[in-house]
């Protein structure tokens, strides 16, 4: 089904569009979780630290093919807002030629350096080979993962959230099945859970190519072409640039987590997984709003995209309370179903999430406003708000470590929030992206 968000309530729009890709975004989440607790209950902490260390070059590989394919879903929106047919099918060919070179080429880079991205981050030694065999088994998945979310992209762009959201909930049931086929029965070890992954992702694939096959197939016949291949990832930037600096940053900071021990990188990673399944909501919002409005700026409507909105932070006082309410009144219990019986890991992770969740308002505008001003073709000031927000993550990380000890490591990304919040807001009121909007033709 395609939604044309050019006309209708936008509240409900947003909600329609939003609500599917939130029920995968869960689903994805809890595999996550459920990944993490069969590791961490069957394994052990030694073996929770390895994978919660892959987790940064992995967030690294999904930050850049979830860039590009959020400028896919831009560029064809607008296209799609305009009902400009051929551009749309032109469209086409150039994601076919992103498909092969992301896909390989990220897959041969990790393979080859997935050792010395941990010896680069310090991990103990005791844990650095079962992490390096988890990341070279993952990267085989990594062109499963670009025709994923290249071709959900195409077809999202035209308002159709929910067969996505079909085939990765459908990837995340098998994932779940065997992981516990695999890690608690077969005993595999780290790289069974590694292996679940990479199956899961090509039955993704497999899926959305089976959808479009059905449904669209001229979108599989097209050939590669290089012509809005270059339009496309200047779209892409922002959403590059922010997923992939804060991967970097995450990178950086994981490296000083490292330094404090097992229990402290246990806990980290756990409560990182929960917090991310909290604000997931507020991550598909902002993705609905991008899309939202690059329909309205694609048919001129630009006036009605600040009703849109409005109407994502109504959303969203619902949203960051119901996650501030869960995390205050059960993150122990969360955490226990994750790591077991590890008081230490628990106390520490706890601590992490109740710290996170003061500013999560914050973090939920960050979200919202970052997706207006990209959805309504603004590159640089998003740019500029990213780096200026992860700088002074990663800065702040190493210099309160330095006073403060491992909750100085866990104040730096609260405090980077309030940074990015004041920053994005100061852009909306002062109106200048309006400018930007009448020069792409939007009055």
């Amino acid at each position: 089904m395609k939604i044309d968000m050019t006309s209708g309530k936008p509240i409900h729009i947003l909600l329609q569009y939003s609500l599917p890709l939130l029920a995968g975004s869960i689903l994805q989440n809890l595999y996550n979780i459920f990944d993490t607790a069969i590791v961490g209950h069957i394994l052990g902490k030694y073996t929770l630290a390895a994978v919660g260390n892959s987790y940064v070059p992995m967030l690294i590989i999904n930050s850049i093919i979830l860039g590009i394919a959020s400028g896919i879903s831009i560029f064809v929106a607008r296209s799609f807002g305009g009902h400009d047919e051929e551009k749309i099918k032109e469209c086409i060919g150039s994601v076919q030629t992103l498909i092969l070179f992301v896909g390989i080429g990220l897959c041969i880079l990790f393979l080859v350096f997935a050792r010395w991205i941990f010896v680069f981050m310090k991990i103990p030694d005791d844990i650095i080979g079962s992490a390096a065999a988890y990341l070279r088994i993952i990267s085989l998945g990594i062109p499963f993962l670009a025709i994923y979310n290249f071709y959900s992209a195409l077809i999202k762009a035209k308002g159709n959230s929910k067969t996505p959201v079909q085939c990765i909930s459908i990837s995340c049931g098998m994932n779940i099945l065997l992981d516990y086929l695999f890690v608690a029965w077969f005993r595999w070890n780290v790289e069974g859970a590694a292996i679940a992954t990479v199956i899961s992702q090509a039955a993704a694939a497999g899926m959305s190519v089976l959808y479009l096959y059905r449904y669209d197939r001229e979108v599989l016949m097209e050939s590669p072409n290089n012509k809005w291949v270059g339009s496309m990832l200047k779209l892409s930037i922002t959403g590059i640039v922010q997923n992939g600096s804060s991967a970097l940053s995450m990178f950086f900071i994981q490296g000083i987590i490292n330094t404090f021990g097992v229990n402290e990188i246990s806990a980290y990673s756990s409560a990182y997984k929960i917090e991310g399944i909290l604000t997931m909501p507020a991550v598909n919002l902002g993705n609905a709003l991008c899309v939202y409005v690059g329909q309205n700026m694609g048919a001129g409507n630009w006036k009605r995209t600040k009703q849109g909105l409005r109407d994502c932070f109504k959303i969203a006082v619902v949203i960051t309370s119901m996650a501030m309410i869960i995390i205050w009144a059960a993150a122990p219990f969360l955490l226990y179903l994750v790591v077991g019986d590890e008081k230490e890991v628990i106390r520490v992770g706890v601590f992490y999430l109740q710290i996170i969740s003061i500013t999560f308002p914050l973090c939920v505008s960050l979200y919202l406003l970052t997706n207006f001003l990209r959805g309504a073709g603004e590159i640089i000031y998003p740019l500029f708000n990213t780096l200026l927000e992860l700088s002074f993550r990663t800065i702040s990380a190493f210099v309160l470590a330095r006073y403060l000890g491992f909750i100085g490591v866990l104040l730096c990304r609260p405090l980077s929030f309030i940074v990015s919040t004041i920053s994005l807001s100061q852009r909306y009121i002062s109106g200048k992206w309006r400018q930007h909007c009448i020069k792409t033709g939007s009055d």
